[in-house]
């Protein structure tokens, strides 16, 4: 979001100027921000900042005396979100004093002095913004706050450094991801931290998926392995994009989830790994069960134990997830 915006300022609403809505529901807005603080270009003081609001689609919005970041783009006398969703971001009012001329730097080193002073929700919404700078940072005072007793924070701590490419917790944040509460229905404000941890720890999943360090390919095999399914989707895409011959056990393995997609995925990546195969399912499942047993497991069952399962593996785990034989 950094790389679309012309301007980039820190600052508190003014005023909401509310336009007529449309038949589609869309509403034309305008707010009048104060700047605190520039990043990026050369504002006024005072900038009138257009934006939309669409019935039934939650998108940024700048109410009376809302405080955030701003990212936006010139638009002849006004200026717009560069992101409709994501233009504006709450944050705190902590700034580092040393004022880089870097806007990804200045932004990071005020999120990290706020992580040190903030406390509660706001911490949380911190550190995931940190995490979403998208550039190489060190993760030493974000490894700190663990252990917390706080769950919801400890779940930010570990998507924070997953994101930030930080594995040296990755065990533990697996451990987050397969006991995601099974909760579907949430009353604010009590249930508030039950749905973070949802949710965060559901963003942990996605993490997962976009590992490419083929140093943690270890623990992602133990991951397809979980009694958590949450936890085995999201190491089923990872291996998927490894291709390395050690994953053909644990993706045969997971033709065996209860889960669809989870399979899908096993299947496209044993075929891209191996160059052939099917992706059909039940049809698939059962031509690469087949293929195991005839070929597969000669040339690719040096991972498992003379037991056919998985070192290192507790075996109440793969009980129901034995490969077949």
């Amino acid at each position: 979001m950094i790389m679309n915006s012309t301007v980039i300022v820190r600052g508190q609403v003014l005023r909401q100027i509310a336009g007529t809505e449309n038949p589609k529901g869309t509403k034309q807005n305008w707010s009048d921000v104060l700047v605190e603080r520039v990043y990026e270009g050369t504002p006024p003081p005072v900038i009138r900042v257009s934006w939309k609001s669409y019935a039934m689609c939650p998108r940024a919005s700048l109410k009376k005396n809302d405080y955030g970041l701003f990212f936006l783009r010139a638009s002849g006398s006004e200026f717009v979100l560069a992101d409709e969703q994501y233009g504006v971001l709450e944050v705190s009012h902590w700034q580092d004093i040393s004022q880089s001329p870097d806007p990804s730097v200045a932004i990071e080193r005020d999120l990290r002095l706020a992580i040190q002073n903030d406390s509660g929700r706001q911490r949380i919404d911190d550190l995931l913004l940190l995490s979403t700078l998208n550039r190489p940072m060190p993760t030493a005072d974000i490894r700190a706050l663990l252990p917390s007793t706080d769950e919801v924070l400890e779940s930010a701590v570990h998507l924070a450094l997953i994101r930030l490419h930080d594995y040296s917790k990755l065990e533990a944040a697996g451990r987050l991801v397969e006991t995601i509460p099974e909760k579907n229905t949430f009353k604010f404000p009590q249930d508030e931290p039950i749905y973070l941890r949802k949710d965060i720890g559901m963003k942990i999943g996605f993490a997962i998926i976009r590992i490419q360090d083929r140093s943690q390919l270890p623990v992602l095999q133990r991951f397809s392995v979980s009694t958590g399914y949450w936890l085995r989707w999201s190491a089923a895409y990872a291996l998927r994009h490894m291709h390395d011959p050690s994953n053909v056990p644990y993706l045969i393995k997971l033709l065996d989830d209860l889960s669809p997609e989870t399979r899908l995925q096993a299947m496209r990546g044993l075929q891209e790994h191996l160059g052939f195969g099917w992706v059909t399912d039940p049809e698939g499942v059962d031509r690469w069960r087949v293929w195991w047993e005839t070929e597969g497991k000669s040339k690719y069952g040096s991972s498992l134990d003379t037991k056919g399962t998985f070192p290192g593996v507790p075996s109440r785990v793969l009980n129901n997830f034995r490969i077949p034989r």
